[in-house]
């Protein structure tokens, strides 16, 4: 694990890593960050005490796996969590990739990968901001931390990734052992997003359903009024408020 006092995000600096081709797996993790970034290219809020960190490792290629790497993750984050809060705080999923507690964001995940300008190979990285002790005020939606969940408990960013590196491997591990559809069955009891209806981005459009589970590779499935059932492979899903569905059928 490579800590820094201050990065400007380290999935970028995972991506400088990977572009000059020293790609062994590796944690990099920063106390503080100064461009910290999310999904989509949106800003991440990096307050002190909270845990930003990066996995990189080699690939081979992008595999129809891949999605299911993603809930992995969100499965090993919510491991530590359960962990870390003594099992006071029990976070659910939201695909394809939130860890969250009443519908407030406790962590962010970021998937890249890109090729070595050196040597050609192929990286992965996967980003994970975790509000260990504090919960930024962000406009688009609320947020949450372990510390604020439980405020009796101490816990430090490093402690934090110990934690966490162990789930991760012990996750990864399950996918090549047991296959994906263990990781999905996992995710699909985790998850706090059942008899929800969310509204998708599909092309230059939007499909609204209720959630119906997850495909075979793990792609978020959506049924709308009419039974038609449409499969989410990526782009932002949002909630449905329940004055929203009351003033659309009307």
């Amino acid at each position: 694990m490579s800590w820094h006092e201050t990065l400007d995000s380290t999935s970028v600096e995972a991506a400088r890593i990977g572009a000059g081709g020293l790609i062994e797996p590796q944690w990099i993790a920063a106390r503080h960050q100064t461009a910290g970034r999310g999904r989509l290219g949106r800003k991440w809020v990096s307050d002190t005490g909270n845990l930003y960190t990066t996995a990189l490792f080699p690939i081979t290629e992008l595999s129809a796996d891949i999605a299911a790497l993603s809930l992995s993750v969100g499965l090993a984050v919510r491991d530590s969590v359960i962990e870390l809060s003594q099992g006071r705080v029990i976070p659910g999923l939201k695909w394809p990739n939130d860890v969250r507690v009443d519908e407030a964001k406790l962590c962010g995940i970021l998937l890249e990968s890109g090729t070595s300008n050196e040597t050609h190979e192929r990286w992965m990285s996967v980003g994970i901001g975790l509000n260990v002790r504090t919960a930024p005020e962000i406009d688009a939606y609320r947020t949450a931390s372990i510390i604020g969940l439980a405020p009796d408990i101490d816990i430090a960013p490093e402690d934090a990734l110990v934690v966490l590196e162990g789930y991760f491997r012990k996750r990864l591990a399950q996918i090549l052992e047991q296959g994906r559809e263990s990781i999905i069955a996992d995710w699909m009891d985790a998850t706090d997003q059942k008899n929800s209806q969310y509204r998708a981005q599909v092309g230059r459009g939007h499909f609204q359903g209720e959630f119906a589970g997850l495909d075979e590779y793990g792609h978020l499935r959506l049924r709308s009024a009419s039974g038609e059932v449409k499969t989410i492979t990526a782009g932002d899903v949002e909630l449905v408020k329940e004055g929203f569905l009351d003033a659309s059928r009307n």
